[in-house]
């Protein structure tokens, strides 16, 4: 409950140093659900010059052992990639990782989050459906995803098939 009124109320400027303090001791913490939602609700509380500084205990977490606490870290960068990208884009070498665990929910989050962080880039998207189309994606829920971006990667292809059509008639 304590996690969620922090959430909620958002504390101020003046305020959110102890909290924070506070936050970073339960991301260090032994028990994984003080760990999880400490991630969740620093994540959500902190502005980007204190996300700099937690940046080193939060990139970790999102290969963690604990899928909870890994699971927690993806969901947290993909809220915010929409704030701080450039942070965030800096923890593709562990997302992709991620990409690889065992845990469902672990790998359904961190092929979102990859996806999200390349999404302007196409042949970077289509090297990752190709790579993961291999059979590296357990999880039914990232491979629905994957079914999905591939489903993206071919439209972006026909269309460019269909332009360059509409070109060389143009030419003629």
């Amino acid at each position: 409950m304590v996690y969620l009124m922090i959430k909620e109320i958002s504390p101020s400027s003046d305020e959110v140093i102890i909290v924070t303090s506070s936050l970073m001791k339960d991301m260090k913490s032994k028990p994984d659900m003080y760990r999880a939602n400490a991630i969740h609700v620093l994540c959500r509380i902190i502005d980007g010059t204190l996300l700099t500084q937690i940046e080193r205990y939060l990139k970790p977490t999102i290969v963690d052992k604990n899928p909870v606490v890994a699971s927690a870290a993806l969901v947290s960068g993909i809220h915010l990639l929409q704030t701080n990208p450039e942070i965030v884009k800096r923890w593709s070498n562990e997302v992709q990782e991620a990409v690889q665990s065992r845990a469902a929910l672990v790998q359904f989050h961190a092929l979102a989050l990859l996806q999200q962080i390349r999404q302007n880039d196409r042949l970077a998207i289509s090297k990752l459906v190709t790579s993961l189309t291999k059979g590296t994606v357990r999880s039914p829920l990232a491979q629905c995803l994957l079914i999905r971006y591939t489903g993206q990667v071919m439209q972006c292809g026909q269309l460019l098939l269909w332009m360059n059509h509409l070109l060389g008639i143009v030419k003629v």
